[in-house]
This record gives C-alpha cells, structure tokens and sequence, in this order.
C-alpha cells in the first residue's frame, strides 16, 4: 500500500507540471482600474536556444502618468511555456520592465495586461 502511494505520488509530481501555464499576477486588479496596455509578446522557437525578450512599458506623459497597480501574464502555451521575471518597476510605479526566458528549444508566446489608476 506505501509504495503504491509513493507511486502515485511520483506519477502526479511529473506529470502536473508539465501541464501547468506560467501565468502571473504582481499586484490586484480593483473596479476602478484602467487596462493601461495589452500587448501579445512572442518570439518563435530555435533548436537547442533558450529565447529571451525584454518587454519595456513606459507611459509617454510622465507629468499625467498613472500608477501601475498590477500586472497579468497570461502564457498562451500549453505546455513549456515561458517564464517572466519583474526587473524593474511594476504596482506602484509609472512603468515596468519583464524579461521573458523561454526553456531550452522553446519559444515565447504570452500576453501582457498592464492596470492602473
């Protein structure tokens, strides 16, 4: 009985994540937030590469600029999609700088909300 448990336990440990997206959510979307951008990021796949892209957002009016209160990253794969990392900037700020890394021999296909008041 133990080591059926630890079977199916070992089973769901690799499989699970190979279905799971890379979605993520830095801050929280309220009602009286504005979508500031929505822009799809990609970059096609290359064998044996790992891809990286830098997503910058910066709003032009700095004197009327509004304040991020969250970012959304939806991964649009279904599986080996890519991973975001928040290098600057974000909820709080007036912009906001992600790096995407794709895995080995995978490319980027995410989309990117950016909210605010």
């Amino acid at each position: 009985m133990k080591s059926r448990l630890i079977f199916v336990l070992a089973i769901t440990a690799y499989i699970i994540p190979s279905f799971a997206f890379n979605n993520y959510l830095w801050g929280e979307i309220s009602g009286n937030d504005y979508i500031l951008a929505k822009d799809k990021v990609s970059k096609a796949f290359f064998v044996g590469l790992v891809q990286t892209k830098k997503y910058v957002f910066k709003q032009k009016d700095n004197l009327n600029a509004l304040t991020i209160t969250a970012i959304k990253i939806t991964d649009k794969k279904e599986k080996n999609g890519a991973t975001a990392e928040l290098l600057s900037g974000g909820p709080g700020s007036k912009g906001a700088t992600i790096l995407f890394q794709s895995k080995r021999g995978y490319g980027i296909n995410d989309v990117v909300e950016i909210w605010g008041r």
